[in-house]
């Protein structure tokens, strides 16, 4: 990075920290000790408050923030998001995204939004607990897209210049010039979740008094409260009772009177404003989440968190610094003579859902009971995370390089496997594929489910997704091998509610 770059960097970490709540708590914290301090003076006053301050609460606050939105950079700065070809194809993709949107409100005679009557807003104001009473007939929506759609995007990408794939293999379909780790490399990077370490999730039944010891570490670690402390314990595991405490100091999320502020101003927007995508957004929980056995108690919890993501417009943050152009409808302003229609971002946050996109709240339902927490956290885990599952850049933790990483753990670790489902004319990506884009939600039990997504989070990476769907392969490997035709493979694929997450990503690792 040139001095330049590193400034700017510096001064939006800085812009970023001055905005916030925890700031001006801790100015007033310094005021505060600075005031009820009996031994300082002008000569000593920087020593004796830095002494206080470092063992402050507010300080840890701030620490962990800058730590976060260093992070954040970082990640902007090493990954290229302007590989030529492949901003093209994300343009080529947003175009299809807003062309098939503009189809259903054709098909509907629907306007994207409108303002809700005085009373149509109170209605729903008066059964925002219950919004699963507010759904009328959904079979007229349909997804803006599907993700077999985005697969076949992916799979069409073309790399003109061969010399410079970046791949192991040609025998996979992804064939891009993207960087992936290699083998060698991602067990280096998950050595915590080598068979010499203790790990939450697998071994609890058996070593009890160990997780005790670990549930006793884990109090400590939450109590000190320190961003880089809580992931490095949760590379193992979390406990249950801690997870929570540990997933929210881990996305250094702190809820506080501002957020309770914005969390209602949000609310309020749903009252004011019908959308066309909050029915999109209806349909998507009504027939992924509300049908599965494990997850339809949230329901309404789903609706109010997706109803509010959607006019969010803080989730635009995370596609600045990258070639990905939010979706725009046009307004006529109103008390204008002007005749023109205005481009405004739609939805608001910038975000165009794809099917079954509801399935990567449901699991933070079991770990959040707070409406107001449950929500920050997730819109957490989407702009540092999620957001990357639906856009094709040259990030290695975009949909497409985690699709090229799945392929190459699985040849690596298992070539003759590999070989063996080509022959049948199998691609192990297209199956793998629904797993990777739903992070698992509604394929694992919901606790498997919480332990991949302790790992994903702990290692600040979704890597571990392709590499848990290469184990799961590998884990039904002597099965896989041994049938006949491709829809035997598949019917042995269908179901992973038996399979346990710990054990076969140290399969992979070992």
């Amino acid at each position: 990075m040139d001095q330049g770059s590193k400034y700017n960097s510096e001064m939006d970490v800085s812009q970023s920290v001055f905005n916030t709540q925890a700031y001006y708590e801790f100015l007033k914290n310094v005021q505060e000790l600075a005031s009820n301090s009996p031994n300082i003076s002008l000569i000593n006053m920087n020593e004796v408050l830095m002494e206080k301050i470092k063992n402050s609460t507010s300080s840890r606050k701030i620490t962990n923030l800058i730590y976060t939105n260093l992070e954040f950079n970082s990640i902007i700065e090493k990954n290229d998001f302007s590989g030529s070809y492949l901003t093209k194809a994300q343009t080529q993709w947003e175009k299809k995204l807003i062309k098939n949107f503009n189809l259903i409100c054709t098909e509907l005679n629907m306007p994207l939004a409108k303002k809700r009557s005085i009373v149509e807003g109170q209605e729903l104001k008066r059964i925002w607990n219950e919004l699963g009473t507010n759904v009328s007939d959904m079979k007229k929506f349909r997804p803006i897209f599907s993700t077999s759609e985005l697969l076949e995007q992916i799979l069409s990408l073309k790399c003109n210049n061969l010399s410079d794939l970046a791949v192991n293999s040609m025998t996979g379909l992804i064939n891009v010039p993207i960087s992936i780790k290699s083998l060698k490399d991602l067990k280096k990077q998950y050595e915590r979740m080598s068979l010499d370490f203790f790990q939450s999730g697998l071994d609890e039944n058996l070593n009890s008094v160990i997780e005790q010891e670990k549930h006793k570490n884990g109090v400590k670690v939450v109590e000190i409260n320190d961003v880089i402390l809580s992931k490095e314990f949760s590379k193992t595991g979390c406990t249950r009772s801690l997870r929570s405490k540990l997933w929210s100091q881990i996305l250094n999320v702190n809820v506080g009177n501002l957020d309770i502020i914005y969390y209602n101003y949000l609310k309020q927007c749903v009252f004011e404003y019908d959308f066309l995508i909050d029915s999109i957004y209806y349909k998507d929980v009504k027939i992924k989440a509300v049908n599965d056995d494990q997850l339809f108690v949230f329901e309404d919890l789903l609706y109010q968190v997706l109803l509010m993501f959607a006019r969010d417009t803080h989730v635009l943050k995370c596609y600045e610094e990258k070639s990905i152009q939010s979706p725009k409808g046009f307004i006529k302003l109103k008390n204008s003579t002007d005749l023109k229609h205005h481009p405004v971002i739609y939805p608001p946050n910038g975000f165009i859902p794809f099917d079954g996109f509801s399935m990567l709240v449901a699991p933070i339902c079991y770990v959040f009971a707070d409406p107001v927490l449950l929500y920050f956290i997730f819109r957490k885990f989407f702009v540092n995370h999620f957001y990357k599952l639906s856009i094709i850049s040259s990030d290695p933790q975009s949909i497409v390089g985690l699709c090229a990483l799945f392929e190459n753990v699985l040849q690596s670790k298992d070539p003759k496997l590999f070989i063996q489902l080509r022959k049948m004319d199998i691609q192990p990506i297209k199956i793998a594929f629904k797993w990777i884009i739903r992070a698992f939600s509604g394929y694992l039990q919901s606790s498997q489910l919480l332990e991949l997504w302790d790992r994903m989070l702990a290692f600040n990476s979704l890597e571990i997704l392709p590499i848990f769907a290469a184990g799961i392969f590998l884990y039904r490997r002597q099965s896989l091998m041994s049938v006949p035709n491709k829809l035997h493979v598949e019917s042995i694929l269908d179901d992973l509610k038996s399979v346990r997450v710990v054990a076969i990503l140290q399969l992979v690792f070992a």
